[in-house]
């Protein structure tokens, strides 16, 4: 038993690696491929939630990867000549900060959740992003397809297919590889007064505390217990 568990374990991680390692080759392609692994599913790791007192906002931590293996260096891609770097903002210039964004209209297209990502530059800050919702979890951690599929919410700009080049749009300033389920942290809702609200985390591991209700419903109406903020 415990060797199949490891064997599902390494074959796991070996499809991510393989994915990753795709992505980074179809990306010097000029014309933007389909979805790799497209009806491949990515199955959280069952690990225990650890008692040591960490949470939701150590942030350094909750990648989705192995704890024992050492980050991987990462040079950002350098922007666009006359592109905003400034934390908190897109390279358009407009503001992603859910502090600014929280009383404003947003358009979501259908299929599409709002969500949460965290910049190690702006720690106090979450920034809004749509994604596809067939690639982020359900309420236990598990079937999320590998890849990614998102727009940006500050300009507009709609289609990135890779979270590398997402996270640089979004000027993450990351030293280590742009992983969605390092960075992409919250589902957003609306509360009774219509405004924008940090949600239930998103459960990448399954973890104890994660929003035990169906993840689909996130995007059309806020929770209950969100109703009072």
């Amino acid at each position: 038993m415990g060797n199949s568990y490891t064997g599902h374990l390494q074959s796991t991680r070996f499809e991510e690696v393989l994915h990753n390692s795709i992505e980074a080759s179809l990306r010097s392609n000029t014309v933007v491929p389909r979805p790799v692994f497209s009806q491949l599913y990515l199955e959280a790791e069952q690990r225990s939630y650890s008692h040591d007192g960490r949470g939701d906002d150590d942030d350094d931590e909750e990648d989705g990867s192995d704890s024992n293996s050492p980050p991987i260096p990462y040079q950002m891609k350098p922007p666009p000549d006359g592109s905003c770097t400034t934390d908190g903002f897109c390279q358009a210039g407009k503001d992603l900060r859910l502090s600014s964004m929280a009383t404003e209209s947003l358009e979501v297209p259908p299929g599409f959740l709002l969500v949460g990502a965290k910049s190690p530059s702006v720690p106090d800050h979450i920034l809004v992003c749509a994604v596809d919702l067939r690639f982020l979890p359900d309420e236990c951690g598990r079937n999320a397809l590998l890849g990614f599929s998102g727009n940006c919410m500050g300009c507009g700009e709609k289609g990135f297919r890779y979270f590398t080049e997402f996270a640089n749009h979004i000027n993450l300033k990351l030293t280590t590889q742009p992983k969605k389920q390092k960075h992409l942290k919250y589902h957003l809702l609306r509360n009774a007064q219509g405004i924008l609200v940090k949600g239930p985390p998103i459960c990448w591991k399954g973890i104890a505390h994660c929003y035990h209700g169906d993840v689909s419903t996130l995007g059309g109406r806020a929770l209950a217990v969100y109703a009072h903020i």
